[in-house]
């Protein structure tokens, strides 16, 4: 699968996309549809995305399905913004991570401010986008910008772990998570809990069970 730049590979339940183009919406449109436990985003000559258009990055924050991004070298403007709508994020030592925009004069269009300040915190997301500062994946790494350091190694291990957990479940975790974060915990719980309910309704609900009461694997089907 590609598209206008955006190379998908798989690997077992795992889609890889390399961003080097500005399809990353139809190729998430097609990611949708299909049947991948997990997303690792990478970039490629240096560079997480080249040329992302605007609402990549709510494309991304709109798949149901665990994403993460691995970031080697510059993750900048409306990469991170790419970045950002990821659900754990991954940095190479040498890494540089910024939003840039207002020394253009503007801000960040697809989701910058909003993700970087419940990511972060209000002083950092401030600091960050108030000055157009590049940092290293170090310093984003301390911020909470990015959850470790690592290589490309680290995004498959970690992509491999999720794929093996059942997927509808993955789903509802994330779900739950997302939504959760702006609403007031009384509702948060409550949609726990509908989650959960929904949950059990599913076949692999009760292979799972049966495969920790008997101690085998409980190969997950996604029903």
């Amino acid at each position: 699968m590609s598209g206008d730049g955006v190379v998908v590979r798989r690997r077992g339940p795992v889609a890889v996309v390399t961003l080097g183009g500005p399809g990353l919406v139809d190729v998430c449109a097609a990611l949708a549809d299909g049947d991948a436990r997990v997303v690792v985003l990478t970039g490629t000559g240096g560079r997480f995305a080249a040329g992302p258009v605007g609402g990549a990055a709510a494309a991304v924050a709109a798949l149901r399905m665990p994403t993460i991004a691995w970031i080697d070298g510059d993750c900048l403007d409306g990469g991170l913004e790419i970045a950002l709508a990821c659900d754990v994020r991954i940095a190479a030592p040498g890494a540089r991570l910024g939003l840039r925009a207002v020394a253009e004069g503007r801000l960040p269009t697809d989701g910058g401010t909003q993700r970087l300040l419940r990511l972060v915190g209000r002083a950092h997301a401030l600091r960050l986008l108030l000055t157009g500062d590049v940092i290293d994946a170090a310093q984003a790494l301390r911020i909470g910008l990015v959850q470790s350091v690592g290589g490309l190694e680290a995004a498959d291990e970690l992509a491999e772990r999720v794929a093996a957990a059942a997927p509808i479940a993955a789903a509802y975790i994330k779900e739950a998570v997302l939504r959760g974060a702006d609403l007031a915990l009384d509702q948060g719980l409550r949609l726990e809990a509908d989650l959960s309910i929904l949950l059990h309704t599913t076949a692999d609900r009760a292979r799972g069970l049966a495969s920790f009461a008997d101690g085998t694997r409980p190969g997950y089907e996604g029903r």
